[in-house]
């Protein structure tokens, strides 16, 4: 994913870049630099803002359902 598709998958979606760095668990110097390309963006992170985009699933959806996700998986280890 190139950055200007990232910046443009983040505006579709909604979020804001403390959306971005709680929902992917990132720091703020690792979202600034999948934005300005100096960094690859992850392949997941990229297919989960093209998923929300094209699903239309909102921010607080996402986040419900990976904060719901970290509970399963601690259950399961």
């Amino acid at each position: 994913m190139k950055a200007s598709e990232y910046k443009a998958a983040v505006a579709v979606t909604g979020l804001s870049t403390a959306g971005v760095e709680k929902l992917f668990g990132v720091d703020h110097l690792t979202s600034r630099r999948w934005a300005s390309g100096e960094q690859e963006v992850p392949r997941a992170v990229a297919l989960c803002l093209l998923l929300m985009a094209a699903a239309n699933v909102p921010v607080m959806q996402a986040q419900i359902l990976a904060d719901g996700a970290d509970l399963r998986l601690a259950r399961i280890a």
